[in-house]
């Protein structure tokens, strides 16, 4: 598992998985509900790109987002 540490490196994520699945930005925004505008703008990291929505993106690849406490952080920089 990799650690993302930026909306930039979020987005990068998405976008290479959306890829590994043969998705299209399209075929994506129909399957979360929202536009490809989203998907695209979500991908280049935009930084008010809002979370409901990218949780919709995450559930959509099959994906999802893990938020850990900083002493799991730690544990996992080892």
């Amino acid at each position: 598992m990799e650690k993302q540490k930026t909306v930039s490196e979020i987005g990068a994520k998405i976008r290479q998985i959306r890829r590994e699945q043969k998705i299209s930005q399209e075929t994506l925004a129909g399957l979360a509900g929202t536009g490809q505008r989203y998907i695209s703008e979500l991908e280049r990291g935009k930084s008010t790109a809002h979370l409901g929505e990218m949780m919709k993106v995450l559930d959509a690849l099959g994906a999802g987002l893990y938020v850990c406490s900083p002493q799991e952080s730690a544990e996992w920089n080892r």
